[in-house]
């Protein structure tokens, strides 16, 4: 795609307007709420002659008393000079040049330097490179929604806000920075994230953003599916799934991630079920997600091929496969997770049989227990008539013991 270095007029608004310091709010956040590997970062960098400052999601979770899950930090050390400062760090990304800090082989924390309001975007308004770097006040106008727009300095104590996120975060709302056509054509990926903000933080979508997502939704055509693959993670692997896809729909976004899937009570109960996996801290996996988004898809297209087909296994083979294909030209999935969501819907069938020969063969699968969930959830929403078919497997587990098979199974439903 070929691009063109552009001048937010964002940051042209923001630096004509600017008359007055930023907001500085004393705060005593709790000590149990913040993450001590991300303040030993911040003082390495500031003890080493830059600013820098707790940043985004994390300072706003913790001025609503909630547990951050990540914490991100912003300073104006270039990247490779915060390479230097860590051993255990490495450089990453094309379109956003960022430091991992790493902990753990499980645990990062991620360091970007401020951006100034040049970027680079493609014809369609996509922002493709953006780095070039500047100060805090030219990085806050680079952010999305104002109340991802606050800095914690860990010195002070304090918040600084330059553009009304503390204002939002008092009132419940959320605002976009600068124009929301602009800054979604930029990003349309900004979209979804709104509304996962809005359910997450029980707060109110401004008009201007509700009228912009009305008319920007079809632009998530130019993201790519490796990226939605992810944001869809975000969406669904929490405790407000089902909410969250209710206003997906709501406001047309769904049919760009998932245009083959419709609502209907399973996806409810499905969605429900996971949240509250989530809550009780029970491993889940996308591949559960994914298969239940399409079942409905996958069991139409069956329905059609097996009036050619004679084999139910070729039927369901070939039905699945096409579904699959589909659902990746939006949302990329990756190969184990679309062979899973297969093995899932195969084993459907052959669970309902009940075969007595087969108990201890089902049993002993490795993607059992996933089938097994999958159909139970199947015969508490849209086939009811399955219910005695669930109770038989459910029995089955209890007399076969098979302890081996089920800790396996534990441990394939982890992401």
């Amino acid at each position: 795609m070929g691009g063109v270095q552009s001048q937010l007029s964002i940051f042209n608004i923001f630096r004509r307007k600017k008359t007055t310091a930023p907001i500085r709010q004393p705060v005593n956040f709790d000590q149990k709420l913040l993450d001590r590997d991300a303040i030993k970062v911040v003082q390495t960098i500031v003890k080493a002659g830059f600013e820098a400052y707790l940043v985004g999601g994390c300072v706003r979770d913790l001025l609503l008393d909630h547990r951050p899950k990540d914490f991100d930090i912003a300073t104006n050390a270039k990247p490779e000079q915060v390479n230097k400062l860590f051993k255990r760090s490495r450089l990453i990304g094309r379109r956003f040049r960022l430091v991992h800090v790493m902990f753990s082989a499980r645990k990062y924390l991620e360091v970007a330097t401020f951006r100034s309001g040049q970027v680079k975007t493609a014809k369609s308004g996509v922002i493709v490179r953006d780095n070039c770097y500047g100060n805090i006040e030219e990085d806050v106008v680079r952010r999305d929604f104002r109340i991802n727009a606050l800095y914690y300095d860990i010195n002070t104590h304090e918040v600084i806000d330059y553009i009304g996120g503390l204002e939002d975060i008092n009132s419940r709302q959320i605002h976009i920075i600068g124009d929301p056509l602009v800054r979604f054509e930029e990003d349309p990926v900004r979209m979804i994230r709104a509304i996962r903000f809005q359910t997450k933080l029980d707060f109110h979508l401004s008009d201007e953003i509700k009228s912009a997502i009305h008319q920007q939704a079809p632009l998530l055509a130019n993201i790519s599916p490796a990226r939605l693959y992810e944001e869809c993670i975000k969406l669904f692997h929490n405790e407000y799934g089902f909410q969250v896809y209710e206003r997906l729909e709501k406001y047309d976004l769904l049919k760009h991630l998932f245009r083959q899937t419709r609502k209907n009570d399973f996806i409810k109960i499905a969605l429900n079920n996971t949240s509250n996996r989530i809550k009780r801290n029970k491993p889940v996996t996308p591949a559960f997600l994914f298969a239940i988004f399409l079942w409905q898809a996958q069991n139409e297209r069956y329905q059609l091929i097996k009036k050619k087909q004679k084999s139910v296994y070729l039927s369901m083979s070939q039905a699945s496969e096409e579904v699959i294909i589909s659902q990746i030209k939006q949302v990329s999935l990756p190969r184990w997770l679309t062979a899973r969501i297969k093995d899932t819907w195969m084993m459907q069938n052959r669970l309902e049989r009940m075969q007595p020969k087969k108990v201890q063969d089902l049993l002993s699968n490795k993607g059992f227990r996933m089938a097994y969930d999958f159909l139970v959830l199947r015969s508490q929403s849209i086939n009811p008539e399955l219910k005695s078919v669930a109770e038989f497997w459910t029995k089955a587990q209890s007399e076969h013991h098979p302890e081996s098979t089920h800790q396996s199974s534990k441990k394939n439903r982890k992401k």
